[in-house]
C-alpha cells in the first residue's frame, strides 16, 4: 500500500492514479465533473484538501464533490477511495 498509514500520501497516490487514468483517455482534471471520495473516521478532510491542491491544482471550474466519511474500506489498509467521473470528447480516428 502506497502511503502505509499516512492519509496524505495515500490521498495523492489516489489522485495520481486517477490522473493516470484520465490521461489513457486524453483527459485531465479539467474534464472531470463529478468526484466521490470515501475517507475512514479520523481522516482530517484539510490533509485532503492540500493534499488534492498540491497534486491537482486550481481547476478553472472545479468537478461537484462528495466527501463521506466511513468506518473502512474494503481493503483495511486503505485510508481513502476516490472515484471521478469525467466527461471526454470523442476521438477522432
Amino acid at each position: 500500500m502506497v502511503g502505509g498509514d499516512n492519509f496524505e500520501l495515500q490521498t495523492k497516490q489516489a489522485l495520481e492514479n486517477i490522473k493516470i487514468a484520465l490521461a489513457s483517455e486524453n483527459a485531465t482534471f479539467n474534464d472531470v465533473i463529478k468526484l466521490n471520495i470515501y475517507m475512514v473516521d479520523g481522516c482530517d478532510p484539510a490533509i485532503g484538501f492540500k493534499a488534492f491542491m498540491e497534486t491537482v491544482g486550481k481547476l478553472e471550474k472545479p468537478p461537484l464533490i462528495t466527501v463521506l466519511e466511513v468506518a473502512g474500506l474494503a481493503n483495511p489498509l486503505c485510508l481513502i477511495e476516490i472515484d471521478a467521473i469525467a466527461v471526454v470528447e470523442e476521438k477522432e480516428d
